[in-house]
């Protein structure tokens, strides 16, 4: 309930694109897209890829955990000011480092 630059928790979430194996469309006269074959397990999802920067004051003081698609902490790093998106990781939490934690 408060804005990116006073939050105290922000959990990241990462989008890619998917598409069915073997789907195939043809590009119609007008432009558009026909679908002519949906076609079928298993999914292909591209890895991420990117960098996420956060532009707070703090930034380089908050904890950024990576976390697997059950919510489970893989990876924990400092330094949300630039966040390098693993290929793999779905979600990540951004909160204060122990520091700012045993400060308050």
């Amino acid at each position: 309930d408060r804005p990116i630059e006073t939050s105290r928790r922000i959990l990241l979430q990462v989008m890619s694109e998917e598409k069915a194996a073997d789907f195939k469309s043809q590009e119609q006269k007008d432009g558009v897209k026909k679908i002519v074959s949906i076609g079928h397990d298993p999914w292909l999802v591209k890895q991420f890829e990117g960098t996420v920067r956060l532009k707070r004051k703090d930034a380089a003081s908050l904890k950024v955990t990576a976390l697997d698609e059950n919510g489970d902490a893989v990876k924990s790093a400092m330094g949300a000011g630039e966040i390098k998106l693993g290929p793999r990781v779905l979600y990540y939490l951004i909160e204060p480092g122990a520091n700012a934690a045993a400060s308050r």
